[in-house]
């Protein structure tokens, strides 16, 4: 029993020692950091078509048609849309476009943003003579700056 007790005393004593010979001799501390860039994408935007919303062809006939897009950015942006007049390659159509139906551009506030916007075109025929009958086209570009 007493070869225990002295066996307990012993480790008690030897623990009370041990944490002072690894006691910390030094320590520093650090930040870590990172920046996270400013980004933006445009996702779901699709070639559209206008349809005749009076009449089909006859003089200042006119044609509507939109397409949805989804803007996501972390940061405030800056949109903005130019598009060309309808073309044939030889006649042209008035076009006119217009995002979210207020215009050729807007801001997103501060911040993330991740919401759906419209961009439409309106299209209005002169003289029955003064464009020939077909198909015709336009390129229209959105492009997303940072504010």
């Amino acid at each position: 029993m007493l070869r225990i007790l002295k066996a307990l005393t012993l480790s008690a004593l030897l623990l009370t020692i041990m944490p002072s010979a690894f006691a910390e001799l030094d320590s520093k501390n650090a930040i870590v950091t990172l920046e996270v860039a400013k980004f933006a994408k445009i996702s779901g935007l699709e070639n559209f078509v206008l349809l005749p919303v009076s009449t089909d062809g006859d003089a200042n006939s006119v044609y509507s048609g939109f397409d949805m897009f989804n803007l996501e950015s972390n940061a405030a942006v800056s949109v903005t849309l130019t598009g060309d007049q309808l073309s044939n390659g030889e006649n042209t159509i008035s076009t006119a476009y217009e995002l979210d139906e207020g215009g050729l551009s807007f801001d997103t506030d501060e911040g993330i943003h991740n919401e759906q916007h419209k961009v439409s075109a309106e299209a209005i025929l002169g003289e029955i003579s003064a464009q020939e009958a077909g198909g015709y086209s336009a390129q229209i570009v959105i492009t997303v700056a940072a504010l």
